[in-house]
């Protein structure tokens, strides 16, 4: 049995990935595609559908001697790490929150 990092829904950023421009891109899980074939990996890997959840984000995909850019579309589920919401918080309630907006140069005394 295939232990996966990510399940449909999921907010994930992106790790590890062979183009660097994709490299800590968020996205959330849409859909499975299955064990399939991915580029110069041997054997195959877990992969799922993903859309981008920011707004300037792109992911990259390399067809030959291009890079395309997209919104949506598979990545391995080994570069993705699922992002938990912090610890109290039910997944419902984080996925429609307003980001939290903190000075991190402020220092509480």
């Amino acid at each position: 049995m295939i232990q996966l990092n990510c399940g449909i829904g999921d907010l994930a950023i992106t790790v590890n990935t062979q183009l660097p421009e994709n490299c800590g891109t968020i996205v959330r899980v849409v859909s499975a595609v299955g064990l399939d074939t991915w580029l110069e990996h041997d054997g195959l890997l877990y992969v799922w559908n993903v859309e981008v959840a920011t707004e300037e984000g792109l992911l990259h995909y390399q067809y030959g001697q291009k890079i395309k850019t997209k919104k949506t579309g598979p990545v391995p589920d080994q570069c993705l790490r699922r992002l938990t919401p912090p610890e109290g918080y039910l997944m419902e309630e984080f996925a429609d929150a307003e980001p939290v907006q903190m000075d991190l140069h402020l220092i509480d005394l």
